[in-house]
């Protein structure tokens, strides 16, 4: 989800102004330094870098990085973690830690007054002031030197081309599951009702039929349904659904032509299969009232069999799940296959990206050594020292497993700022000893569904209607939806409702989407 960067009520306007003020100047060398107070942070104070040059033969490279922070304190960047981090990687970390509150503010102050870091995380990558830092040249333009380096050249280039401004490659995202949807289920309902496990959407609607008329729980009570759903039916339910009928990812691309995924015979399909539910009771009734909470509650309970959700979820549904039943067997469903057969929409991919200002990363070597600091990270004894911290201080190593050797708290004291550094996949984390085998499952089905991973075309791409207008756009089209499943619409409603969206701006989204395409290539 593309998000603008945030303004609180009582300086953004000024920020805003600062912005457009100097971003001609982010481009131009300024010599000033980071340092002193930091204005959206004031009990934080800012270290001025120590050199922002390039690091002689032999001498640890020394790296001034902006970042943010959750926890009511600041990282403590002293602990024998990130001592051990700096000697693996020869750095010396100049870190300026900002609350994730006021995080977008500061970005915002820092662009305009040209007071960058050599790394800057940028968490909402595609507001509209920092893409046009990056369109006037105020950021290196990474993509060329990628190649150079043996493990940033073999990040995901899928996520890379999440990232592209303008076609062009500028940050190093920090990943996130690309293909995290999957469906938590009852295997022991299904194994009661001599059922087997569906692959397709006219098998899982059996299964539906028989966990909401068929007493799975075999209590003699007509108290179950086979979906429990909540009020916004875009985050798992319509992704899901229209994802196994061959529907596109948002947008549909061809011959450089954009279409919403609502306007294809697909979705409409999709659409007819969840009305199918509502119609026949196999779904909750009220899911334009319910809250996601209460779905997952739902089926803690054992009041619906089926929920359409996260792979990296079902552990922690199957725990709740325990505390009320502790017979209930909850499992991983196995990919749902369609005429186009197994797909799982892609997501972002990524949770920020690390942008290098030209304004403190003066030359081209510069930037190669601490694009080389971000390669190192990636070597799995870095990577563990992130996740785990020392060996044999905060951790062992016990049948190729970690066992914690502290406690959460403290662990969590000393990596959570050390997480803000990484851009791994997690691929080369060691396992926690003892981990939750459906917590593994899960894991696994992500790594294993990025390859039938559906990518949104318009990632990446810009529009400024959109931009402006989604909210009222989505509007119009999102009630369209809950009316048709409620059978408050017909279909000739439906394609009156999507008349309406194009007229309202929809065309002239799309027209822009086209463009930005063609441009970026």
């Amino acid at each position: 989800m593309k998000k603008r960067l945030g303004f609180n009520r009582a300086n953004g306007f000024v920020v805003w102004l600062m912005v457009l003020a100097m971003i001609a100047g982010c481009a131009g060398g300024n010599n000033g330094q980071p340092g002193g107070t930091d204005p959206a942070n004031p009990t934080s104070s800012v270290k001025p870098s120590a050199s922002e040059g390039e690091a002689a033969p032999g001498e640890p490279l020394r790296i001034s990085v902006i970042a943010t922070y959750y926890t009511p304190q600041p990282p403590d960047t002293t602990n024998s973690a990130w001592v051990k981090l700096q000697e693996l990687t020869n750095t010396k970390l100049d870190m300026t830690w900002v609350p994730r509150s006021a995080y977008d503010d500061k970005i915002s102050i820092s662009l305009a007054s040209n007071d960058l870091p050599q790394a800057m995380l940028a968490l909402n990558y595609t507001a509209a002031p920092l893409v046009n830092a990056i369109k006037s040249g105020a950021f290196w333009e990474i993509g060329p030197y990628l190649s150079e380096f043996p493990n940033l050249s073999q990040m995901n280039e899928l996520q890379f081309n999440f990232t592209k401004v303008e076609g062009k490659t500028y940050g190093l995202y920090r990943p996130r599951s690309i293909a995290r949807h999957g469906i938590t289920f009852r295997r022991d309902w299904l194994e009661r009702l001599g059922l087997q496990e569906p692959t397709n959407p006219e098998e899982l609607y059996e299964v539906l039929r028989a966990f909401t008329k068929d007493d799975p729980d075999n209590n003699g009570q007509d108290d179950t349904l086979g979906l429990g759903e909540y009020k916004d039916i875009e985050a798992y339910l319509l992704p899901h659904v229209s994802s196994w009928f061959g529907a596109p990812n948002k947008w549909s691309v061809e011959n450089g032509q954009f279409q919403a995924e609502f306007m294809t015979p697909e979705y409409l399909e999709a659409l007819n299969y969840i009305k199918r539910l509502y119609e026949e009771g196999l779904i909750n009734r009220d899911f334009v009232v319910t809250e996601e909470l209460q779905r997952t509650t739902m089926f803690s309970q054992g009041k619906t069999g089926v929920l359409l959700g996260n792979n990296d979820g079902a552990a922690t549904l199957k725990n709740e799940t325990l505390k009320y039943n502790a017979d209930a067997v909850v499992d991983l469903m196995g990919n749902i296959a369609g005429p186009k057969g197994e797909r799982v929409f892609a997501q972002q991919g990524y949770t920020g990206v690390y942008l290098f200002p030209k304004s403190s990363v003066k030359t081209e070597e510069n930037l190669k050594q601490i694009l080389g600091f971000f390669d190192r990270l990636l070597e799995a004894d870095a990577i563990n020292v992130m996740a785990w911290g020392v060996e044999d201080e905060h951790y062992r190593i016990v049948d190729g497993q970690a066992e914690q050797l502290i406690k959460q708290e403290e662990k969590s004291l000393l990596t959570d700022g050390l997480n803000e550094l990484s851009i791994d996949d997690k691929s080369l984390r060691l396992v926690a000893k003892g981990a939750d085998e459906l917590l593994l499952k899960g894991e696994k089905r992500i790594q294993d569904n990025a390859a039938i991973a559906v990518p949104n075309p318009a990632l990446g791409l810009e529009s400024a209607t959109w931009t402006q207008s989604k909210s009222e756009l989505d509007k119009i089209i999102n009630d369209a939806k809950i009316k048709f499943i409620t059978g408050q619409l017909d279909e000739a409603g439906w394609e009156s409702a999507i008349a309406a969206w194009l007229k309202a701006g929809g065309q002239k989204v799309l027209a822009e989407f086209a463009d930005s395409l063609a441009k970026s290539q």
